[in-house]
């Protein structure tokens, strides 16, 4: 996990399938009775829209867990990139502001979506940090 970023593995919006494995973000995701980080509407993310800074950053890997859909997902989506390339080009995932997207990718039998986005003022630093802790993860093959 890079230095200075924040990790929760608990869903912060309605959706519950795919799963979300986690969400990093460089900025605390406030929990409370108007951001709360469990069950929601949607798949908009109140809390995420609220921690949103300039100079915010976030990445979030959900994974489809349930048979048919994982089934369906795995027969659409490439294997997993050697690089990932984060290149928004519009609002992505829970409904974040523009340069936000999403990537989807397979890897042992296991199917993925990682929706991240970067305010405007992102530094390169924390661009190059996201792209190289998704570079850097380990997932071992479904049983």
């Amino acid at each position: 996990m890079p230095s200075g970023w924040y990790l929760t593995n608990r869903r912060i919006n309605g959706v519950i399938d795919p799963v979300t494995v986690f969400t990093l973000s460089t900025h605390p995701l406030v929990k409370g009775s108007d951001l709360s980080l469990g069950p929601a509407a949607g798949m908009c993310s109140a809390v995420l829209q609220r921690a949103w800074r300039s100079d915010f950053a976030y990445v979030q890997l959900t994974e489809e867990r349930d048979g048919a859909s994982r089934r369906t997902m795995l027969r659409r989506v490439p294997l997993r990139p050697r690089h990932f390339a984060l290149r928004a080009k519009g609002a992505g995932g829970p409904c974040t502001p523009a340069d936000s997207g999403q990537v989807t990718f397979q890897q042992g039998g296991r199917a993925f979506y990682i929706h991240y986005g970067f305010g405007p003022m992102a530094s390169q630093a924390k661009r190059a940090r996201a792209a190289a802790l998704l570079d850097g993860l380990r997932i071992t093959p479904r049983r």
